[in-house]
């Protein structure tokens, strides 16, 4: 179970964007004391929460509220992480050393001056507020922050109260915003500044609609790093207007509808209506369904053309059809348009091309949801304008803007089959109360690095059995596998990463991954190496081979399946400082003059249990066998040296274990004095094994580490005929006098 204190730092996380390695020190210590006062019961996790989204006023708050403002959306996800995170690519973020000597106000200034005046927001920015003076660009902009519009007197009071000047006197505040802007009183530039100013003072008095919409916000983004991204604060987080029942209306395949039509029973209204049909729309006909919170309920084949106007609208729809051309009637195509933000849609059928389905504005929901569909053929039509997508069918087509993907596919009924997503723009995936295999395919992205943020929220996946390999190359696990394929025609990205956020307790087969190229054919497979585990929530997993760099040290409670490969390719696996169970498959190799990398497992500060396993499903890109009768991990460089065993640092004797009871039945004690004295450890080990009975373990140190020894039938220090046969080597780095034994004891090393 995570800690109190594990938890708030990931909830800090999650909102200030700064791995655990840089969060400040005076932060450490409010986290910690806030922990303690949760745990003692004088503090509740939601204060605890609150005071740590407050910290976010001059960093992650900066740059939502600004983009909000002269954009109409929050950013990405991946776009707060190069904004404001520490340890992201780029060099000015808002925790930089440049940030650090601007106070509030003028961090806010700044942001919107870039913003603004130059950057994402200047067409915006210059087409809105471009011919108002700054008298009238305050109004304007005040009512929209805060939700107000403030009298005269008030505007000349913002725009003349004296502030000082930074050279000893005073002047207008409006001068201060000029000397920002370097443009006059009424320049693009000094507007941008005042508007940071206004955003400023709202964030830090947290009122107005703005702010208020930002908390929302910031307290969704920390509980799971989750959030309406790409989304209008208010439109996504603020009180909509619940407007007025209006007409209710029935669908009838042949009949238009709209807000002037002189049918009363097709005449839709500005207030919220309900328009229901079961046989869809003929080509040329249309319904608009106007202003108003509408709901649309309308199955069969769409031939025609459906359209909202001022969003917060519900649409169910059957399938986009195109109609077959005629001689003088060209084909019809389905098209479906809603306006303004905070529109729902279910796409219930298939789309055929030359459809489209698009929604204006932010906030958007698209629920995708075939029933009892297998493949992706049904959507060729196009999809636009939906920030979050809900995958409740094995395939999801392509929906441009989308910055957050569900997958919530529960369907047993179709064996478990693998969900397929697609994603092109660095969207967030969300693991949702599914136990279906998934597979994600993303682009590499050169310029930025390729990295896909994964979330698993009660994912159930059932554990790997098999994998069949043999269709064209294809990899295909069984189980509730988890896989993400890295696509590109160029090079391959050796940084690419897989960020696996647990976010609630969740269980999986096996998570693997591999990069494709189009030009080395579709068996080849090149290596996505690196793995980061966050979150609080527990995982158990098999974690394939192919993450030779996994970071758990963020991680709560882990309960893995891993493989130790004795290769060229050094494995590195840290563990968090929860409570770990990794059971390891040991294995060996019989490549000559192989120099073998280093193998490294990092344990953490909790209490962690590191077994020998003998058998392990093969990943994606490597090769030889995964199973062993016994540890027979061994290397014999050139036939003369013992090469560089697995190596388990961090040990803690008395709270860790290594658990050999898989492969070790029997012990052969007393041969310490064999190792004592000897120049290196290929003296040792001789010495050693010429004691150790056949078929037995042995225990020894050497030089300040312990090492566990497996011997064969055969004794002798040897590699055996086979992979994975012959001697086994494990070595504890920095740790002796540790305990061994079997049955009920609490032993540091165990076997059975």
């Amino acid at each position: 179970m995570a800690t109190t204190l594990l938890t708030l730092k990931t909830y800090y996380d999650n909102v200030m964007r700064a791995d655990f390695a840089h969060i400040p020190a005076a932060h450490q210590t409010l986290l910690a004391s806030l922990s303690t006062q949760v745990d003692g019961g004088t503090l509740s996790v939601a204060d605890a929460r609150s005071q740590i989204t407050k910290l976010a006023n001059d960093t992650t708050s900066v740059a939502s509220l600004a983009y909000n403002f002269f954009t109409g959306s929050t950013p990405f996800s991946h776009g707060f992480d190069y904004l404001v995170s520490a340890s992201g690519p780029n060099a000015n973020n808002l925790n930089s050393a440049y940030y650090q000597s601007f106070n509030v106000e003028n961090r806010y200034i700044n942001f919107a001056m870039n913003l603004g005046k130059t950057g994402d927001g200047q067409a915006w920015f210059t087409a809105n507020y471009g011919a108002l003076t700054l008298s009238q660009s305050l109004t304007k902009a005040y009512a929209e922050i805060f939700g107000t519009t403030p009298d005269a007197a008030k505007v000349t009071a913002l725009l003349n109260d004296q502030v000082p000047d930074g050279q000893g006197g005073t002047y207008a505040r409006q001068q201060y915003f000029a000397a920002y802007g370097g443009d006059g009183l009424n320049g693009q530039g000094t507007k941008a500044a005042m508007v940071g100013w206004l955003l400023a003072a709202a964030a830090g008095e947290d009122v107005g609609t703005y702010a208020k919409a930002n908390d929302a916000f910031l307290a969704d983004l920390g509980l799971d790093g989750v959030a309406a991204f790409r989304s209008g604060l208010v439109a996504a987080y603020g009180t909509p207007a619940a407007g007025s029942p209006g007409a209710t209306l029935t669908v009838a395949a042949d009949k238009s509808i709209s807000p002037t039509a002189a049918d009363p029973l097709l005449r839709s209204t500005a207030n919220n209506d309900t328009l229901t049909g079961t046989a869809g729309l003929n080509p040329l006909q249309s319904i608009d369904a106007g202003a108003g919170h509408d709901t649309i309920n309308l199955t069969g084949v769409i031939y025609g053309a459906i359209s909202t106007a001022d969003g917060g609208d519900t649409v169910t729809l059957g399938t986009l059809g195109a109609s077959t051309p005629t001689l003088g009637v060209p084909a019809q195509y389905g098209t479906v348009a809603l306006g303004a933000d905070g529109n729902t849609v279910t796409l219930k059928g298939d789309m055929a091309q030359g459809t489209s389905l698009t929604a204006a504005g932010t906030a958007n929901t698209l629920h995708v949801d075939r029933p009892g569909a297998a493949d992706f053929t049904g959507y060729n039509g196009t999809i636009s304008g939906f920030q979050t997508v809900y995958l409740h069918s094995l395939y999801m087509p392509g929906v441009t803007g989308a910055t957050v993907i569900y997958d919530v596919v529960n369907a047993p009924a179709l064996n478990g089959a693998t969900v397929g997503i697609s994603v092109g723009n660095r969207e967030l995936v969300v693991l949702k109360d599914t136990a279906n295999a998934v597979r994600i395919d993303m682009p590499v992205v050169a310029t930025s690095g390729t990295k896909l943020d994964l979330h698993l929220q009660n994912f159930q996946g059932a554990p790997t059995t098999a994998v069949n390999a043999a269709s064209g190359g294809v990899y295909i696990p069984n189980g509730g596998a988890i896989g993400v394929v890295t696509n590109t025609a160029g090079p391959v990205d050796p940084g690419a990463t897989v960020a696996l956020h647990v976010d609630t307790d969740s269980t999986a087969g096996l998570i693997y991954g591999y990069a494709t190229n189009a030009g080395l054919g579709a068996s080849f497979k090149g290596p996505l190496s690196n793995l980061t585990i966050t979150g609080a929530g527990k995982l158990t997993a098999q974690i394939a081979s192919n993450f030779t760099n996994v970071d758990a040290t963020q991680a709560g409670d882990l309960t893995l399946t891993y493989e130790a490969m004795t290769s060229a390719l050094a494995q590195t696996v840290r563990l968090g400082d929860g409570t770990n169970q990794l059971s390891v498959f040991f294995g060996g190799a019989l490549t000559p003059n192989l120099d073998p990398a280093a193998v490294r497992f990092y344990l953490g500060a909790g209490a962690d249990t590191v077994s020998a396993i003998g058998t392990m499903i093969q990943g994606p890109i490597a090769g030889g066998a995964s199973s062993a009768a016994s540890l027979a991990n061994l290397y014999i460089r050139n036939n003369t040296t013992v090469g560089g065993p697995p190596e388990i640092i961090g040990f803690q004797k008395g709270v860790d274990h290594l658990v050999l009871d898989a492969l070790t039945h029997a012990i052969t004690a007393n041969v310490q004095t064999y190792a004592d004295g000897k120049a290196s450890l290929t003296d040792a080990l001789i010495a050693v094994s010429a004691h150790v009975a056949v078929n037995t373990a042995a225990v020894f140190t050497w030089n300040g580490d312990t090492y566990v020894y497996t011997q064969d039938a055969t004794v002798g220090v040897n590699m055996g005929a086979s992979v994975n046969t012959g001697d086994g080597l494990i070595k504890l780095v920095g740790v002796t006098g540790l305990t061994v034994g079997t049955g009920a004891g609490n032993y540091d090393i165990h076997y059975a």
